[in-house]
C-alpha cells in the first residue's frame, strides 16, 4: 500500500522540494518510513487537483484523496497505527496544534518577509505571477520592500522565537524525548528559509539551529536530500503533475 502514495508539492525551477507545508508531510512519511512518490504541481494549477482545500501537500493513497499537513498527519497515524506515531495520543495531538498555530502565525509570516524575494528569484517563470501576486497580498508591499528591511526584521523575529529556545534548554525535542509533528512543523519553516536564501535567519551557535541541523539530519539525512539528485527517497518518479496527467 505504502508503494501508491503519490505526494502532490511544489519545487523551484531547479527541482528544488522548498514548500515549508509540504516538508511538514515529506517528513511525516519518512517518520511512518513510507515509501511515496513526489509530483511537482506548479502554483497555478492547484486548484486542479480536485480538492476542496485547493492546497498542497496532498497526498493520493489508493482512491483516497487527502490534502493539508495536518489532515495527511491524522490520516497516516490512523492509516498506519503499527507504524511510529506523529500525533501521539489526544493531549500530544491539542499540543502539536498550538506548535502548528505558532508557526503558522509568528514564523512564517516572519519567514515571508525574510525570504520571498529569493524565493521568486528561484521560482520557474510560470509560478512567478501567481507567486509574486498572491505575496506582496499577503506581506502588504512589495517582495523588495520586504526584503529591504530584512536585517531589522529578522533581529525581532530571532526574539519572537524565544519560547522555542526554552523548550529546547528542557527537552531535546519540542515533541519531548523523540522527534514528532510538532518538530516536523517547525522545522519545516526553517527548512523553507534554508533552501530558499543564503540570508543567516539564525545565529551558527543558536540552540534552535543546533536542533535544526539535528532534524536535517534524522532519518539518515533525509532533511538534506531536497533535490531529485540528492538520491533521497520520495524522488523515484518524479515528475510535473501535468506530465503524469497526460
Amino acid at each position: 500500500m505504502s508503494d501508491d502514495i503519490i505526494l502532490y508539492e511544489l519545487a523551484a525551477a531547479d527541482d528544488t522540494r522548498f514548500s515549508p507545508f509540504c516538508w511538514r508531510t515529506r517528513w511525516g512519511l519518512r517518520h511512518k518510513n513510507l515509501s511515496f512518490k513526489s509530483v511537482h504541481i506548479g502554483f497555478p494549477d492547484i486548484g486542479e487537483l480536485g480538492g476542496m482545500n485547493r492546497t498542497v501537500p496532498a497526498i493520493r493513497v489508493g482512491d483516497t484523496f487527502v490534502e493539508d499537513s495536518w489532515n495527511i498527519a491524522e490520516f497516516l497515524d490512523e492509516k498506519f497505527p503499527d507504524r511510529p506515531a506523529l500525533l501521539g495520543c489526544p493531549l500530544g495531538k491539542g499540543t502539536t496544534r498550538f506548535v502548528e498555530c505558532f508557526t503558522d502565525k509568528v514564523i512564517h509570516p516572519t519567514m515571508l518577509r525574510l525570504v520571498s524575494r529569493d524565493v521568486f528569484d528561484r521560482m520557474d517563470p510560470y509560478d512567478r505571477p501567481y507567486f509574486r501576486h498572491t505575496r506582496e497580498t499577503m506581506l502588504g508591499c512589495s517582495l523588495e520592500e520586504a526584503q529591504a528591511t530584512r536585517d531589522q526584521t529578522v533581529l525581532a523575529f530571532r526574539k519572537a522565537i524565544h519560547p522555542i529556545r526554552l523548550t529546547l534548554y528542557k527537552q531535546p525535542w519540542l515533541s519531548g524525548q523523540a522527534p514528532g509533528h510538532a518538530d516536523y512543523i517547525v522545522m519545516a519553516a526553517f527548512q523553507w528559509g534554508r533552501l530558499a536564501t543564503d540570508f543567516k535567519v539564525l545565529d551558527d551557535e543558536d540552540p534552535i539551529a543546533h536542533w535544526f541541523q539535528r532534524g536535517l539530519d534524522l532519518h539518515d539525512g533525509f532533511g538534506r536530500k531536497v533535490h531529485p539528485d540528492d538520491g533521497g527517497p520520495g524522488f523515484a518518479g518524479t515528475g510535473l503533475w501535468k506530465e503524469t496527467m497526460r
